[in-house]
């Protein structure tokens, strides 16, 4: 058969194919093809804007928009050793008529690339042994359902049916109390403390809000070297701001709340508590914006023993009653996070399968080990276009993220100075209706009653209601 015949046999329409030999494999099954064993590059015909859901790498000017994740200018793109960045998820590519690209195994995935020439034409590395999904229907969402129906079954895991009951649980988290408090530059990262998780919680309970999981976020921790970097693999709480961490857990739970914990595992600086001790778990350099700054960190190295040391931090935490982590600062290439994530995941699950894992890098490759995966916080600025971001980021959680749960992060936004009454309510309402679960960050009788008032509707028709977190789009 010659090679124009096998393209027409297999109906792949606009397909154009550069380099390809005759020795490929292909299945069809309406218009939705799987590319196989191609050890080559194929080019196909496309209209911009393409929708890279894995690209979260933008430009100051695209700061709190989603031009990011909409290429039309040219560019080459790793889905694979990418920067996960704030919120980077699966390895696909949608173009503006809906046709679908995307990458099914992380077999040679150092030459799996994405190369658009800003024209019409996208050229896609396959080294051999890597797969392409491609559906030519049109139909875009519906490609990406069948692409995640067929990787769950790949990658062999299955929608999360039965939980903890707390999972599905309102959130509120420290996080952006902190930043509102902060009066001047790294404040917030040093407020946190026994009487601040009492005040919140107590403002929560007047409120009548319903109760829910409570999580401590980035400042709970110790900073050896008196920087905040040296917190990265310090993971022990201040005793100055926490003279009894326990006894802080324990008032919590006795508030009727479920104790969570932030904490920034990826990242690792040398001069932390556990760097000190063990060398080896320093990978990656991170270099600073400054070339004579001394205060930059590093990133865990992959191929230390990461299953030993997150199971004894997690274990210490769990021993004090934390029953949820939230997983911080996965920014690194996506194939050094993936191992990462897989061994924090497993860790947590050795010690007990009820801990909620939550992280923020929504990819199908990724979805297998984690138990929620967050929206991740957006800023309301009005410098940029925050709606957009805001819908992007719920897209790409929830398409990227199959059978698993979704934090509706951070209601009002993470620029708390920029925060406005109207700004939080329309916020709200964009999350009104979404599957997830909602979290409260910053308190909101600091933008009026209205906004106490309207959060207070939301959350409790949320808590009587069926209380969906589960993505199903497969």
């Amino acid at each position: 058969m010659k090679r124009n015949e096998f393209f027409k046999t297999v109906g792949l329409g606009g397909l154009a194919m550069a380099s390809f030999p005759l020795s490929a494999q292909m299945t069809s099954s309406k218009s939705q093809n799987i590319l196989t064993n191609a050890g080559e590059q194929v080019a196909f015909k496309v209209k911009t804007p393409l929708f890279c859901p894995y690209n979260s790498i933008g430009l100051p000017t695209q700061k709190g928009g989603d031009a990011y994740y909409y290429q039309s200018e040219a560019f080459t793109h790793n889905p694979f050793t990418i920067e996960a960045s704030g919120m980077s998820g699966s390895p696909i590519i949608i173009d503006a008529e809906g046709k679908f690209i995307g990458f099914t195994t992380t077999r040679g995935f150092e030459n799996a690339v994405f190369s658009f020439d800003g024209k019409e034409t996208l050229t896609v590395g396959v080294p051999e042994g890597q797969e392409l999904f491609i559906d030519e229907t049109g139909a875009g969402d519906e490609a990406w359902k069948a692409y995640n129906r067929m990787m769950m079954q790949r990658l062999n895991f299955e929608p999360i049916i039965q939980h903890p009951s707390f999972w599905a649980d309102v959130e509120y988290c420290t996080w952006s109390e902190q930043k509102y408090m902060a009066t001047k530059r790294h404040e917030h990262f040093h407020l946190l403390n026994h009487k601040f998780v009492e005040d919140y919680l107590d403002k929560i309970i007047a409120y009548g809000y319903p109760k829910g999981k409570m999580t401590l976020d980035h400042g709970w921790g110790m900073f050896p070297a008196g920087t905040i970097n040296s917190g990265f693999g310090s993971w022990f709480p201040d005793p100055k701001k926490f003279p009894d961490f326990r006894k802080t857990m324990e008032m919590i739970v006795n508030k009727g709340f479920t104790p969570g914990l932030w904490i920034g595992f990826p990242k690792i600086h040398k001069d932390s508590i556990k760097a000190e001790k063990y060398p080896e778990l320093l990978g990656a350099f991170k270099q600073g914006t400054n070339a004579s700054r001394k205060d930059d960190i590093q990133w865990l190295n992959p191929k230390a023993d990461i299953f030993e040391y997150a199971s004894e931090v997690i274990s210490r935490f769990y021993d004090m009653g934390v029953m949820k982590f939230k997983i911080d600062m996965s920014y690194n290439t996506k194939s050094d996070m993936l191992h990462i994530h897989k061994e924090l995941y497993r860790a947590a699950k050795a010690i007990d399968k009820h801990i909620e894992m939550e992280f923020h890098v929504p990819d199908i490759f990724f979805t297998k080990y984690t138990d929620v995966t967050r929206t991740n916080d957006v800023w309301l600025n009005d410098k940029y276009d925050w709606p957009a971001r805001v819908k992007t980021h719920y897209k790409v959680t929830h398409n990227s993220s199959p059978g698993r749960g979704i934090n509706l992060d951070h209601i009002g936004g993470n620029d708390t100075k920029a925060i406005t009454e109207e700004k939080f309510l329309k916020h709200l309402a964009m999350y009104k209706t979404k599957t997830g679960y909602p979290l409260v960050s910053v308190l909101p009788h600091h933008y009026g009653q209205k906004c106490v008032d309207k959060t207070g509707e939301y959350l409790w028709a949320y808590e009587k209601g069926p209380k969906h977190i589960i993505s199903d789009f497969f």
